[in-house]
């Protein structure tokens, strides 16, 4: 389930980041509050902020805002992949593999193939530049009135890891 961690900022200030519990795209659990995560995070980046997000266009062929519904079908999909081959296009070292997996930490790399989360990377894009706006899309996200009560009710949930990194000691 999507849930708020809290991170401190390069200006030293406590921010909020959002996670999921387990992987969303191909062979992901693909679980509701997860995949709305995801799909309001695309919302934000490539449609509320069209035109002031450095050029980071949405998926060629794609007209309409991606719906936040939770259900991983081929738009939210392409998102995935677009945004993967984007952030690679852009010199991140990035897993193109078409699954965004939760974060460790904010600004962590990836243990096993050492590269940079692309769900970390896409928080940091919604909040640096709603940031430069000035707008609260992103950091308002829990609050929300045009997405989803289930979303919404996740994000109230304040922890540090995702249950997929989380382990149970016998």
């Amino acid at each position: 389930m999507a849930f708020s961690t809290p991170v401190i900022g390069s200006s030293g200030r406590l921010l909020t980041a959002y996670n999921i519990d387990w992987s969303v795209g191909h062979i992901g659990s693909n679980t509701r509050e997860d995949v709305m995560l995801v799909q309001a995070l695309f919302k934000i980046f490539y449609y509320e902020l069209m035109g002031f997000n450095h050029d980071f266009d949405p998926p060629p062929d794609q007209t309409e805002v991606i719906v936040v519904d939770g259900y991983k079908g081929p738009i939210t999909q392409k998102h995935i992949t677009h945004f993967q081959a984007q952030m690679v296009a852009r010199g991140q070292k990035v897993l193109a593999d078409g699954i965004f997996d939760p974060f460790r930490a904010p600004g962590a790399s990836s243990t096993v193939s050492k590269s940079r989360y692309a769900l970390d990377l896409l928080n940091n894009g919604c909040g640096n530049f709603c940031e430069e706006q000035g707008i609260d899309n992103y950091s308002n996200l829990p609050n929300r009135q045009d997405m989803p009560q289930l979303l919404r009710s996740a994000l109230k949930r304040v922890k540090k890891t995702a249950s997929k990194y989380s382990y149970a000691t016998a």
